[in-house]
């Protein structure tokens, strides 16, 4: 068995735990919003946190099986600064943003960032699922 039939197993893993972080957060972020304590529990931050380690890990598996380096590929490199932001913004919508109004477009950007992550990941272009319009 060669490395690379691995690869149908991580994928499915990668896209099932990008459902499940995301589908997580949009609810965490709900809760935060509207005042539900069950947002911030503990367990429910360690599960965010199992689920996104998985993930980590299922998206340097497909690096490393198809031997792709994310500076170098524009639309893997578009990806990481997106991520990065995405942690930025999802952070302070569930957290660190001081009044509820920079929590709730806290909360919007981190979604739309999100949203445009996965255009680009299913276009493998930097510009997304936009590219093909702009």
């Amino acid at each position: 068995m060669d490395l690379i039939d691995l690869y149908p197993l991580a994928r499915q893993a990668h896209i099932g735990l990008v459902i499940a972080s995301g589908s997580l957060f949009a609810l965490r972020g709900i809760g935060v919003l509207s005042g539900a304590r069950w947002s911030m529990r503990r367990s429910v931050r360690i599960a965010s946190q199992i689920i996104d380690a998985g993930l980590l890990i299922a998206a340097l598996s497909l690096l490393g099986l198809l031997q792709l380096n994310p500076f170098v590929v524009p639309w893997l490199a578009t990806k990481l600064v997106l991520l990065v932001v995405y942690i930025v913004l999802g952070s302070l919508a569930l957290k660190r943003a001081r009044s509820a109004r920079a929590r709730f477009v806290c909360f919007i950007a981190a979604l739309l960032t999100f949203a445009f992550m996965l255009g680009v990941a299913r276009a493998h272009h930097p510009l997304g699922l936009l590219h093909g319009v702009l």
